[in-house]
Formats: structure tokens, sequence, C-alpha cells
């Protein structure tokens, strides 16, 4: 028998070919879809990143700073009291201003700097006092500072605490720890109640109120970046944040303002 030379040929140089261009074809479409995907999950983390640094931020920020103004007992007692230290003759009878001398306006667009007054039970580490005569735990001078380290954007957070005394800083716990990292600026204006009605009635910057006595809320703003996405276009966006313009940024990252407000608890009616 002779073979069939007809059911033994290959397929013909035209036909691999086509069969080349389909799969490359396919092959270029299904690349452009992972790069879909890939670039969109990118943006979604990213934004997830952001809301949750902002989401922290919010909360811990509120949390430290809202008990500013605190005082144990009233402006007008002249008499001892036995809370761990002698009341009026170590502070002289003045009751330290909510905010300290440390509260500074950044310059050229520099991160602003807040540290408040607060007296409390606890330390910086929110462990209780040692307890005093009166079997309570003993009251203590702390203030509370957040700032911007502009060269590794990061929001700094300082904790001082320690027996009060008059013209001395407590002695430093915590000096710049690093809270959050992606923090492009921090702002901050104070809310002053001009009338005495326990409302803000005007958000100035620092040291221009009338009286620092009359700061009852402060106003936060951040920049909250993402470098994640590296697939955007360079970002082109002036943010206005708290009355300050941050330039458009060169990096391929996300780039959100937050802003919030902190009521002072002790300040108000």
């Amino acid at each position: 028998m002779q073979p069939n030379d007809k059911h033994s040929a290959g397929f013909s140089v035209i036909e691999l070919m086509v069969a080349l261009a389909i799969t490359a074809f396919l092959m270029i479409g299904l690349v452009q879809i992972f790069s879909s995907i890939r670039a969109s999950y990118a943006l979604q983390e990213g934004l997830s990143r952001l809301q949750e640094n902002a989401r922290f931020a919010t909360s811990f920020m509120s949390r430290k700073m809202r008990e500013a103004g605190y005082f144990p007992f009233p402006e007008h007692e002249n008499f001892n009291i036995n809370i761990g230290f002698n009341f009026p003759s170590v502070l002289s009878g003045d009751v330290p201003p909510v905010l300290t001398a440390n509260t500074a306006e950044g310059l050229a667009g520099n991160g602003d700097t807040v540290e408040v007054n607060i007296f409390s039970d606890t330390n910086c580490n929110d462990n209780l006092n040692p307890v005093t005569a009166t079997g309570n735990p003993a009251i203590g001078q702390k203030q509370i500072m957040f700032s911007h380290n502009a060269a590794t954007n990061v929001l700094q957070f300082t904790c001082r605490f320690g027996p009060p005394a008059v013209g001395a800083n407590p002695p430093t716990i915590i000096n710049n720890q690093p809270l959050l990292n992606n923090i492009e600026t921090v702002q901050f204006q104070y809310g002053e109640d001009l009338d005495g009605d326990g409302s803000a009635d005007r958000y100035v910057n620092a040291g221009n109120w009338a009286a620092v006595g009359n700061i009852i809320a402060i106003r936060v703003g951040l920049i909250v970046t993402s470098p994640f996405v590296h697939s955007m276009q360079a970002d082109d966006q002036v943010i206005n944040l708290l009355g300050a313009n941050f330039a458009a940024s060169n990096q391929r990252e996300l780039r959100r303002p937050v802003v919030f407000n902190i009521n002072l608890r002790n300040q108000t009616l």
C-alpha cells in the first residue's frame, strides 16, 4: 500500500503565522487586563491606607489633647490639698495655661507644633501614679506635644510628666516618638471664645489669640500621603490647609487633606 501524503502533511507557514498572531493578540489583552487589575488594587490599597492613617491620627490626637486645661480644683482655692503636692505653694497660686510656650506656628509652610498642659493621675504610659495618703493616685503635670519631622514626613509625639513646678517643665519621658508615617505636614489653629458662651467665635494661628485662656478648641489639619501607588502621574494638586498652601508633589503618590476639631472639654461650659 502507498502512504497517504494528504493525511501526513503539517500546518503551513501561513497557518502558523496566523495562529501566532492570534495568540500574541490574546496575550497582549491578558497583560493589559492584569495591569489594570493590579493598578486598581494598588489604588484601593493606597486609599485604604490613607483612610486608616487619618482615622488613627484623629483618634489618637483627640484622645490625648481633649483633656487639656484640666485642673484638679478651682482656681480660688487658698488652702493646701493633699493630692501628691501642695497647692497653691508649689505653683504660687497660678494655674498653668492650657497651651505652653512651645506651641508655635511653623515658618514658610513647615509643620506647626502644639503642646498642651494637663493635670492627671496617670503618667505618659497611661499608668496610674503612686497612691498618696488619701488613698488616691497622686496628681501630676503632663505636657502633650505634637510636631512634624519634615525630613522623614513623620508625625511626632512627645510627653513630659512629673510633679508640678513653677517655671520648669516636667522631666521628659517620651521625646519625639514617631507616631505616624507618610504625613506631609501638620497644621494647627485655635478656637477662641471671645464672649464666654462656650463656643469658638474664631480660629486663629498660634499667638494670634486675644488671650490664651480663651482657647476652647484646637483645629488639626494633616496632609496624609500614600507611597504605594507608583503607577500614577505626579500629583499636580496645590493643597490649601488651614490657610497655608502646599505645592504639588513630584512623587507618584496619593495626597489627601484631613481636617478635624478637638474640643477641650475642660475649657467649655
